[in-house]
């Protein structure tokens, strides 16, 4: 098992960006956010990216981002997107190159969030309402079981400090480094 790496996994909405970014900065690491690294590898935006590309080309596309940020050496924190992964082969790659932490956040909370910001998410732009909670609610009933895959399983609805240093202790413990 390779300890160089951490990979957030969970659904759009969830923190993994910024909760990610947090992490990386308490265990010391370098951070990457897959969904920015191809936006400026790419000089167009995820959602942009997403209409033109289609699904299948832009986690495809994901995938190489996943496989290149995985060569670069050293340690480093990388948060995903919410489907990156549910394709092909990506949940496997990211479990035998490092520890995969799944930012688990209820169903509420991620409507809460999705609600404020869905113009900046291409599968639930146009959605609202009914519509909105009827999708993430299918959505997360099929990535659930992949989501859960994961070494850890964070509650993260609130990702306080204290949970996160947990989260921390968790990782160090489970790839037998010290810091």
């Amino acid at each position: 098992m390779a300890d160089d790496r951490v990979f957030i996994v969970g659904y759009m909405g969830a923190g993994k960006s910024s909760g990610g970014a947090r992490l990386a900065t308490a265990l010391g690491w370098p951070f990457a956010d897959t969904d920015q690294v191809l936006a400026e590898a790419q000089g167009r935006g995820i959602g942009s990216l997403f209409d033109s590309m289609g699904e299948s080309a832009f986690r495809s596309a994901e995938g190489e981002v996943l496989r290149r940020l995985c060569s670069a050496p050293g340690r480093m924190v990388v948060a995903t997107g919410g489907g990156t992964p549910c394709f092909g082969d990506h949940l496997e790659f990211m479990l035998d190159r490092g520890t995969v932490v799944y930012f688990k956040v209820g169903q509420e909370v991620l409507l809460e969030r999705l609600r404020a910001n869905r113009k900046n998410r291409p599968l639930i732009a146009g959605l609202s309402g009914r519509e909105l909670s009827d999708f993430v609610s299918a959505h997360l009933e099929e990535r659930e079981p992949i989501y859960r895959r994961a070494h850890i399983i964070v509650d993260a609805d609130a990702l306080d400090g204290q949970r996160l240093q947990s989260v921390v202790q968790m990782i160090r413990e489970r790839a037998g480094f010290s810091p």
